[in-house]
């Protein structure tokens, strides 16, 4: 759960032009990377039927939600006074960027965590459940991807509410900033933590533990065509997971630092006392959550043939069109010219 905008920063000296140009830099390519790649992977999606498989539905819902992060990362970046810049965007529109940037972050990483969990129990049913496959249906997983936006959108609803511009000193800071009490505030980031980063990352591990174990079980193997369709199935399945559990590593190893660092901010505040440039702030609440969402489509393409491959043709396809529609414009034109030159 996004909660790192409950920490004070001040910043005591003015930051050199250097480092704040450098990470500007290192957001930007990492926001702009995450859009182009998730906007790759859904367009594969949705114009090659083949591919549209029940695990590939809940990607690409995860996909989506990786591009809420990366539309709405810089310009919440931009509009953050944490490294002495003057502001790009006033307000009132600083206000509503504020107010949707930190819901967005925070309704994109709870879309995201229960799409991975819709993916491992999808695979948990179809690989350790099959005869319960039947079960999951196409209306019954459109229910299941409408309730991971629901469920987000309608418990995150307080950063719309509470979410604003504070100043502090020369500098200004987009804030979650209720009047809740400190037992009220504890309340509301222990239960996000819990439903949207512990709890799934639990089920994750205990699911894909029992779904490898399941996949490692040995059979038969005799050459009748039935045992060869089920190893295929099986290895199939493998790089299914594969690809899943590096999706996995990512998400986490993205996001923990910033939760370990908004431990560390509020319970030894001193550490980060001398940190003037606010390095770690931008590093940990921007480069990494946002490095999540870029590393997905990469894994994605890297990992998965039949994602590369699709991606290829739609490309030559693209260009092809281009090609033979340039060829017919020339072609027609030289008639054009003949016509005119003839008597």
């Amino acid at each position: 759960m996004n909660n790192c905008s409950i920490v004070d920063f001040e910043v005591q000296s003015t930051c050199s032009n250097v480092v704040s140009t450098s990470l500007t830099s290192v957001i930007s390519f990492v926001s702009v990377s995450a859009f182009v790649g998730n906007i790759l992977v859904t367009a594969v999606f949705l114009i090659n039927t083949t591919i549209r498989t029940s695990t590939n539905y809940f990607i690409v819902n995860m996909a989506v939600s990786d591009l809420l992060s990366a539309f709405t990362n810089w310009p919440l970046y931009v509009m953050d006074g944490m490294l002495s810049r003057k502001h790009v965007i006033d307000d009132p529109m600083a206000t509503i960027l504020c107010k949707l940037g930190l819901y967005s972050r925070a309704v994109s990483q709870a879309v995201s965590i229960l799409s991975l969990e819709l993916i491992v129990l999808d695979r948990f049913v179809a690989i350790v459940l099959p005869f319960q496959s039947i079960r999951i249906t196409r209306r019954l997983r459109a229910v299941l991807m409408l309730f991971s936006w629901i469920f987000p959108l309608s418990t995150l609803f307080p950063y719309v509410w509470f979410a604003k511009i504070v100043q502090e000193g020369r500098q200004t800071f987009c804030k979650f900033s209720s009047s809740w009490n400190t037992m009220e505030l504890s309340t509301f980031y222990t239960v996000g933590f819990l439903v949207f980063y512990f709890i799934p990352f639990i089920l994750i591990t205990v699911l894909y533990s029992k779904i490898m174990k399941c996949l490692k079980q040995r059979r038969p193997m005799d050459q009748t065509r039935q045992n060869t369709i089920r190893i295929q199935n099986r290895q199939q399945n493998q790089i299914v997971m594969k690809v899943f559990i590096s999706i996995v590593v990512a998400f986490f190893l993205c996001w923990t630092p910033l939760c370990v660092y908004i431990v560390l901010v509020v319970v030894f505040p001193s550490l980060f006392a001398k940190d003037t440039c606010q390095l770690f702030l931008g590093l940990f609440y921007y480069v990494f959550p946002s490095l999540s969402a870029a590393i997905n489509p990469v894994i994605l393409f890297v990992s998965s043939s039949r994602f590369s491959n699709l991606l290829k043709e739609m490309f030559t396809s693209l260009f092809c069109k281009r090609c033979c529609r340039s060829g017919r414009i020339s072609a027609q034109r030289q008639i054009i010219d003949l016509q005119v030159v003839q008597p």
